[in-house]
């Protein structure tokens, strides 16, 4: 089941978000930043963002367990225009590659709001995510931009999907 993420549900989101972090991104992320993250901050966090009502946020359930949570809205960059950007998605790595993240991905996009295109942002070297997304139809549009995590500066690509009937325009962002 998917639904609209309440108050209740930032426990079960922090946990998943700091879970999947540390395992996704085992490899990519120092170990000192990785083992820095704080389920209790998250939750602080997520309390907040569940009461902002700025950010369209959706959980997906089984066994009346929150399994999956995605975020996403209106997009954040400078170059967006009518885009719509998909924030995040984590889904507990039990679930994995069980199409969990794809109905999410789907009642997502669904839920934005009218766009034409779709963005998100993904670290270069998260290669299971990035094949995660070319299955769902996004593709990278070029632009690109550096984060910095803990003590690393890593490098994070945006990927685009167009709306249906509409074309992908290119990208005029500032590539770095």
């Amino acid at each position: 089941m998917i639904r609209e993420a309440t108050f209740q549900d930032a426990t079960a989101i922090a946990r998943i978000h700091v879970g999947t972090w540390r395992i996704a991104y085992a490899g990519i992320v120092s170990d000192d930043y990785l083992a820095s993250l704080s389920v209790e901050k998250r939750i602080k966090s997520w309390e907040e963002r569940l009461t902002d009502g700025r950010t369209t946020i959706l959980v997906a359930e089984k066994d009346g367990q929150v399994i999956a949570w995605a975020s996403g809205g209106a997009s954040r960059d400078a170059d967006a225009g009518s885009d719509a950007e998909v924030y995040a998605i984590y889904v507990s790595p039990e679930h994995w590659a069980c199409g969990v993240g794809s109905e999410l991905m789907t009642r997502m996009e669904d839920s934005l709001p009218d766009r034409g295109s779709t963005t998100l942002w993904v670290l270069q070297d998260n290669q299971r995510a990035i094949r995660f997304y070319h299955r769902i139809g996004y593709r990278p549009d070029g632009t690109r931009k550096e984060i910095r995590l803990g003590d690393a500066d890593l490098c994070e690509v945006r990927f685009r999907k167009s709306a249906p009937n509409k074309k992908i325009e290119p990208s005029h962002g500032v590539s770095a």
